[in-house]
């Protein structure tokens, strides 16, 4: 494909390089969190749960900024209609945030192609991954763990930094740590699957974009906007 002059790539992580969403394309969201708080008593239950959930998370998303999955649970447990301590919020909080992170990591695995992919361009450009996360570090980890965080100079997450894409901070802070200052953004190409979250914030900065756009095998996923670049395999990433 005929792409732009550029010396770094910024890739988003989960469903760019790493898969969560099953063979029905859906995300591993809460799995089995909502479940537990009504086992456990804090809610009578999963719609009350689901809601109280809904009311935090809206709040975070408020001026951009990353709330880590440990303090939405915790915010959303301290809504339970059978009132509870703050420290026995916390505590059931971090029990629910355990059993999350084990049951999603069995849900990932590396996008078809990626090595590959990551290989071709490791020889030709500097890689970097700027991605959302609701866990500090777990981009990074789950990067290792699959052998693929050799290929980058850093991992920039969300829940690390504070703010979240499409926030302009977070790919402020990655031209940064590469080096570049704000006005370098279109050294830069930015590879992502979410357009309205991935794509925007990147042109916000002034970089090139490339959308890598799951539709061929994630039921439901919009198609790319006429004008931007879009890839639907790793292969096309040459």
């Amino acid at each position: 494909m005929q792409l732009p002059a550029f010396d770094w790539i910024f890739f988003d992580c989960f469903n760019t390089l790493i898969d969560d969403f099953d063979a029905a394309g859906e995300e591993g969201s809460l799995l089995s969190v909502p479940q537990l708080a009504v086992e456990s008593g804090f809610f009578p239950g999963l719609a009350e749960f689901r809601a109280a959930y809904a009311k935090v998370r809206s709040q975070t998303l408020r001026l951009g900024r990353e709330t880590v999955l440990m303090d939405r649970l915790r915010q959303t447990l301290e809504e339970s209609p059978v009132k509870r301590s703050r420290e026995e919020c916390a505590a059931e909080a971090a029990r629910l945030l355990a059993i999350w992170e084990v049951e999603y990591g069995a849900l990932l695995r590396p996008t078809p192609g990626v090595e590959e992919m990551l290989r071709h361009w490791y020889a030709r450009r500097t890689l970097a991954v700027v991605t959302n996360s609701l866990v500090p570090g777990m981009p990074q980890r789950q990067l290792e763990r699959f052998g693929l965080s050799r290929f980058f100079r850093f991992v920039l997450d969300s829940a690390t930094h504070g703010f979240k894409k499409p926030n302009p901070l977070l790919g402020m802070e990655a031209l940064s740590m590469a080096g570049l200052g704000p006005c370098d953004g279109p050294q830069v190409l930015a590879v992502g699957d979410r357009h309205d979250v991935d794509i925007v914030s990147a042109l916000d900065l002034g970089m090139h974009v490339l959308h890598f756009n799951r539709g061929r095998i994630r039921p439901g996923v919009p198609p790319t906007p006429e004008g931007t670049p879009a890839i639907h395999d790793w292969s096309e990433f040459r």
